[in-house]
This record gives structure tokens, sequence and C-alpha cells, in this order.
């Protein structure tokens, strides 16, 4: 069962989820199912696990969800979607902004 970030507010486990998250949009990237969509969400990962994981990168809240949608987009599309996935997308862009305070653990 997926633990809410907000219940977990480290660097650590805001990485994991990031993680984790990469390697199911790979999965439905690489699938035959795989669409636009499921390549945004892997290009998003992909460049936040680099700006804001690798180089430190601050975003504000607004800037955050102004770059990467995918939050606003998987509500739209998989809002019946019982999966963890939904929410990790979610709580990955809310975090961008508080990850440089998270403690490590």
């Amino acid at each position: 069962m997926y633990i809410r970030l907000e219940n977990n507010m480290t660097k650590k486990y805001f990485r994991e989820i990031v993680n984790v998250a990469l390697i199911q949009a790979e999965k439905e990237y690489n699938s035959v199912l795989g669409n636009a969509l499921s390549q945004s969400f892997y290009n998003q990962l992909k460049d936040i696990k680099k700006t804001v994981i690798e180089e430190n990168i601050a975003y504000t809240q607004n800037k955050a969800y102004e770059r990467y949608p995918m939050s606003i987009m998987a509500k739209r599309n998989f809002e019946d979607d019982p999966r963890d996935y939904l929410n990790q997308l979610s709580d990955i862009v809310w975090g961008i902004s508080l990850y440089p305070a998270m403690p490590e653990e």
C-alpha cells in the first residue's frame, strides 16, 4: 500500500516515489498501449529526477505545477484508476517545491 508523501516527508522517500513512478511510466511507455500521455509522464519524471534530485534546482509551487502538469493530466485521465500511480504523480509534483527543505531521512 502506498504511503502518501505528506506522511513521510523526507528526501529519501521522495526519491523512492520518483524512482517507482519512473519505472511504472517507462513500463507503460514501452508497452503496446503506450501513448503520448505515458510518454509525457515518463519525460516529466526523468526531468524531475535530473533537475530537482540530481541538480538540486528549486522551484516554487506554482512553477512546479506549471513545468510539470502530469498531476493534473493524471487526475483528468485516471480519475477512477485504483492504482497508486495517480497518487504518486500528484505527490511528486506537490513535493517538488518542498524538496529542498526536506530532511534526508
